[in-house]
């Protein structure tokens, strides 16, 4: 069976290659809008189960892999930065400050979507 990494993230393709295992990247377009009153965990939880189901309406026949992240600071949600001088910005509003990252992964088949992982910390 094929195994697809919804994600253009460097960095999921890393821990997928460094686990030996073999992966087509075909990464999801979705709106990552938040819903009115939306937590992060369960916008964490939706994104990435829209991502698998994207993909796995494209590869009906395969096993689908996506994982999204979002990290939030004084309540606020930071998205994904648009250029290095704002991923510097962010990197420098967090350090030293608690800040909470919350993590969904989702593994899907034509049979169903199962979410693997969530935390926050």
């Amino acid at each position: 069976m094929t195994l697809i990494l919804a994600s253009k993230s460097p960095r999921r393709q890393a821990l997928l290659a460094a686990l030996g295992l073999t992966f087509t990247v075909d990464a999801a377009d979705v709106d990552e809008t938040p819903q009115p009153g939306e937590a992060p965990d369960a916008l964490v939880c939706r994104l990435c189960r829209s991502k698998a189901q994207a993909v796995a309406a494209r590869r009906p026949h395969a096993v689908v892999l996506a994982a999204d992240t979002l990290v939030a600071l004084d309540g606020r949600l930071l998205g994904k930065p648009a250029d290095p001088a704002e991923a510097t910005d962010m990197l420098a509003a967090l350090r030293d400050r608690t800040h909470q990252v919350y993590t969904a992964v989702c593994v899907r088949t034509t049979a169903s979507c199962v979410l693997v992982s969530r935390s926050a910390t």
